[in-house]
């Protein structure tokens, strides 16, 4: 484990206790508390040859969550929106996981430095006109240090709400988001690929107590590295045992 993965675990751990505190308090994470949550299918891609390795470790069944990060009640104010991926082994719709499953988290944030200004940038009127990113980098089986992201279809479809406007694209087959790639080495370097694509299906009831994504669930050999995912590690178990009261 490098040094800046070691500082990330201990200010994590400093945080813990009050992350926990707002867990309890809000009876829900305190980040992400309200998301929609959707059976997916991820099909291949990939537009390079080298590539195709990790993309056919992508596809298959998918659980995914939509969700705001601050507010609650469908409120559409400036906010940064969540995109949770579950890569599933099975066809079963559970918020229990299976061997094999790879959890991979996106929010419309590009960095950690962009943080603050997230709010303003994202589109909380519609969850397929932002791109969702993975904010810190991930170690890639046969592939390296890379990063990840979910660009979105801009389906443009009708409704009131967000909420409507993605049932209105799932119900047209717009509904759709690309897994893309930037390695850091080796002939693909230096850009964003795509790998293959996620399509929502139809919307699903589980139980958001239950539902636990976590980041280090790395069942297709995506790991995540570096001090913002280690410092995850105490916070996210601190928020699950709030949760866990409920």
């Amino acid at each position: 484990m490098s040094f800046s993965e070691e500082l990330g675990r201990v200010i994590g751990a400093l945080w813990g206790p009050a992350v926990r505190a707002g867990a309890a308090a809000r009876h829900a994470r305190l980040l992400h508390p309200e998301g929609v949550t959707y059976r997916a299918e991820v099909k291949v891609c990939a537009a390079r040859e080298s590539l195709e390795p990790l993309a056919s470790r992508l596809a298959g069944p998918a659980l995914v969550r939509l969700s705001t990060a601050l507010w609650r009640g469908q409120r559409e104010w400036p906010d940064v929106l969540g995109l949770a991926v579950r890569l599933r082994s099975e066809e079963t719709v559970t918020e229990e996981p299976s061997a094999g499953d790879q959890d991979l988290l996106f929010a419309t944030v590009r960095s950690p430095w962009t943080l603050a200004l997230a709010p303003l940038s994202t589109d909380t009127h519609d969850w397929l006109e932002n791109d969702y990113y993975a904010v810190s980098p991930f170690r890639v089986r046969g592939l390296g240090r890379a990063k990840l992201r979910m660009t979105a279809s801009r389906a443009d479809a009708p409704g009131h709400s967000r909420v409507e406007r993605l049932e209105a694209a799932l119900r047209s087959g717009q509904a759709r988001f690309t897994f893309e790639v930037f390695p850091r080495k080796g002939e693909a370097a230096g850009r964003w690929h795509p790998l293959a694509e996620l399509r929502l299906v139809e919307q699903v009831t589980l139980n958001p107590a239950t539902l636990r994504f976590w980041p280090f669930r790395d069942g297709r050999g995506i790991t995540p590295m570096g001090f913002v995912h280690s410092l995850r590690i105490p916070t996210y178990r601190q928020s699950q045992k709030a949760r866990t009261l409920h």
